[in-house]
């Protein structure tokens, strides 16, 4: 019988780390930072002193959970799952949901003066890119789901005599229409996947729970592309931040300033590396120079240039100093419409939004907050159920409140 361990992630948000032992096989689903214990030990002015520290703390993985594993698998590129490859003890393989889009973020963290650091792999793990839809050599595949990171994956282990699905972080709606999706996926969801598949039977599926005992009002990606069409409409000039792995979100945000013919302009180098990658973006962006500072195919404009009629897409990160460099150049239009998408996870990127509003309110610029969830919500939880239909069991992860689930779960 498949014996599944939840050694981190049961009970928090993000820090996954699934182990799964089939007979002589053993294979890992995602080794996450836990960032709830690394804001409660850490601060700007108090940081890590290394792996072993992090270990200690509980933040990274332990030794002794990788032994023996025949691989890694990484669901998606947020640091609460990918994790510290640096802290992996032995040589392996690790299966990434894109390597492209890894080693231009390993060159940024492998530059920084901070624990971020930590995350480039050691010279004896090996490196693959996931392939959709293809059940590799552990008898894994990897099927795309809607997340707020680009790519992502659910996992399904294929048993000797039960199969495991483990669901990674998704949402059943995307900020995408169908063909877009499986364009750029190469592949349907796995809602779709499993529908139109049904001799692939779960026995045991691994489900994140982010969502479930949220107050918050569950707004999904079709009600929030109502809502920043209804912001939008008329403005001159729009300034979206957005997560540098959100490829669906930009998609969206571009195909609205396509219908409201503005030009899109980007203001960050991780957001253009992506969308590099990206295939038939709905309306093609410019680079603004002082920004993006590498050979790019787009086209390159400058700060001074910017006109009304404009869409710029920037990082949380970078947003004030966009704000105060478009003041100092004349650039900003006095009809300026700020949107702030929340980050998940949101620790992660460590936003001071007060601070950005402040700034906002000072240059005299409208703005929203809006946060449309990389997650599913707690009431769509009986689709995805009756879609799976796992035969044996369920094990929940990627949750604050577990016995919640459970309650929830029992009750379906």
């Amino acid at each position: 019988m498949v014996e599944i361990k939840i050694l981190s992630g049961a009970n928090s948000i993000g820090g996954n780390f699934v182990r799964i032992e089939d007979g002589d096989k053993t294979i890992i689903f995602d080794q996450g930072i836990r960032f709830d214990l690394m804001s409660k030990f850490y601060s700007g002015f108090i940081a890590p002193r290394g792996v072993a520290e992090l270990r200690n703390i509980g933040a990274l993985p332990k030794p002794e959970w990788y032994e023996g594993a025949n691989g890694i698998y990484i669901s998606h590129m947020h640091l609460d799952h990918l994790g510290a490859l640096s802290n992996i003890p032995q040589e392996t393989k690790v299966k990434l949901p894109s390597m492209a889009v890894y080693e231009d973020m390993e060159e940024k963290w492998g530059a920084s003066p901070t624990w971020l650091s930590l995350i480039p792999r050691k010279y004896y793990v090996e490196l693959e890119d996931l392939k959709p839809l293809q059940t590799d050599e552990n008898n894994v595949m990897a099927v795309p789901v809607s997340h707020s990171a680009f790519p992502a994956y659910a996992l399904i282990y294929f048993g000797k005599n039960e199969n495991v699905l483990y669901t990674g972080d998704f949402r059943i709606e995307s900020f995408l229409d169908h063909d877009l999706f499986r364009e750029i996926n190469e592949s349907d969801d796995l809602l779709t996947f499993l529908e139109e598949n049904k001799d692939i039977k779960i026995d045991f599926m691994i489900i994140e729970g982010t969502n479930i005992g949220s107050d918050r009002i569950p707004i999904t990606p079709v009600e929030a592309t109502k809502i920043i069409k209804k912001l939008t409409k008329n403005r001159k000039q729009i300034l979206a931040t957005l997560h540098s792995l959100d490829v669906e979100y930009a998609c969206m945000l571009a195909s609205i300033a396509e219908e409201m013919k503005i030009q899109v302009a980007i203001a960050s180098i991780p957001l253009t590396k992506l969308l590099e990658k990206t295939p038939n973006l709905p309306s093609k962006p410019q680079v603004i120079e002082e920004y993006v500072d590498y050979l790019t195919p787009f086209e390159k404009t400058t700060i001074e240039n910017i006109k009304e009629k404009t869409l710029i897409l920037v990082s949380y990160r970078e947003i004030v100093d966009l704000v105060k460099d478009l003041n100092l150049t004349g650039s900003l239009s006095k009809d300026c419409l700020a949107i702030i998408s929340e980050p998940e996870p949101q620790i992660e990127e460590g936003s001071e939004y007060t601070v950005i509003a402040n700034w906002f309110s000072t240059m005299g610029i409208e703005s929203y907050r809006i946060r449309a969830s990389g997650h599913y919500y707690q009431y769509q939880l009986k689709t995805i159920l009756d879609e799976v239909k796992p035969r044996k069991g369920i094990k929940v992860i990627h949750t604050e409140k577990p016995n919640l689930f459970l309650k929830i779960l029992r009750k379906n």
